[in-house]
């Protein structure tokens, strides 16, 4: 296994903006004069860009097609928060529901090993009566490599097929088979679209919970080798790092929600908790090794070490989240999965 500076996967690496730049060069000071208190800092907008890229596509799509087809029914406005939390909840959970309205409800169990994935989606008809030309397209990335199979007719692969019909209390299910061949930040996009016997048309673009942290295997490291291999890894290519305030209505920080929060990281990120890096409660470090299917030129499988630190400052009622790691797709992707689920741990 091979993992570097030079590898496909690092390479692949987008340039970041001058923004980014900007406030990776500031966190770098940060760390050489020592590091100021949360509350000194200026907290910026949480970047919940998976969940809200998926809320936003969605509300966008559903209102031009809307304007297009009078008959054409997308997905409501009030029930993007309720969605938005689903797919949150799912980055970091085995199974649950990512979708339920009064005609549908979308249900995923995932689970993974190294660089392979085992994704099942079902499809419950909650309508009175069946839903007709059902069918689902679900986006083939270049970072994945993706075999599917379904009930017959279910997959648009774009022939113009009819689809299948879904009678009522019955479901319609799906099987995605994938391997991730380098890093990435974002989730493939799976949109559904079907027929009521009243003549609606439903078009619901949703994306599947799919991120970089399901490819994650946890390394467990001695305070000595984490800071060491932290420190290695300073630079605005490599880290990403993000403030971020509880709700006010959010009971606070104290041990039991650490508690949560390392739970958070060692099960939900797949990271290893890495003991005694710091001498306060407040402190959860860990490491894992993000693994792709790709090769080297030696025929080793390609991998990327990651790093995680999350900080609390109880007072201010508020976290700071640092990855590090040697690709900047998974340093942002860590960021975000990790800042929307300690978010959901205290609501």
């Amino acid at each position: 296994e091979t993992e570097g500076e030079n590898s496909a996967a690092v390479t692949k690496a987008s340039t970041p903006s001058e923004v980014e730049q900007q406030r990776a060069m500031l966190n770098a000071q940060m760390m050489d004069e020592g590091m100021a208190p949360i509350d000194e800092q200026e907290e910026p907008e949480l970047e919940e860009e998976m969940a809200d890229g998926a809320a936003e596509a969605a509300e966008d799509e559903k209102i031009a097609a809307v304007e297009a087809n009078p008959t054409l029914v997308g997905i409501p406005k009030d029930l993007i928060p309720a969605m938005r939390k689903a797919f949150s909840n799912l980055c970091t959970s085995p199974s649950g529901v990512l979708f339920e309205n009064a005609m549908l409800q979308v249900g995923v169990k995932h689970e993974y090993v190294g660089a392979q994935g085992r994704i099942s989606v079902f499809f419950g008809n909650l309508h009175a009566t069946a839903l007709h030309n059902f069918k689902v397209k679900v986006d083939q990335p270049d970072h994945l490599r993706v075999q599917m199979q379904g009930t017959q007719g279910l997959i648009d692969d774009g022939e113009g097929d009819e689809g299948c019909s879904i009678e009522n209390k019955t479901q319609a299910k799906m099987l995605l088979l994938v391997e991730v061949t380098a890093p990435f930040d974002d989730a493939p996009s799976m949109r559904i679209t079907f027929e009521t016997e009243e003549g609606e048309r439903h078009d619901y673009p949703l994306r599947l919970p799919l991120v970089a942290t399901c490819f994650m295997e946890p390394v467990n490291l001695d305070p000595g080798a984490f800071m060491q291999r932290w420190k290695s890894l300073e630079g605005q290519d490599r880290e990403c790092q993000e403030v971020m305030r509880l709700p006010p209505n959010s009971s606070g920080i104290d041990e039991e929600y650490m508690s949560r929060v390392s739970n958070i990281i060692v099960n939900g990120l797949k990271f290893g908790r890495c003991e005694g890096v710091d001498p306060t409660p407040w402190t959860v470090s860990g490491a894992a090794t993000f693994r792709t299917g790709a090769k080297d030129v030696n025929g080793n499988n390609i991998n990327v070490g990651c790093l995680v630190r999350v900080e609390a400052n109880p007072k201010a009622n508020a976290f700071r989240v640092t990855t590090r790691t040697l690709h900047p797709l998974c340093s942002k992707a860590i960021k975000n999965v990790s800042l929307v689920s300690i978010k959901l741990a205290a609501l």
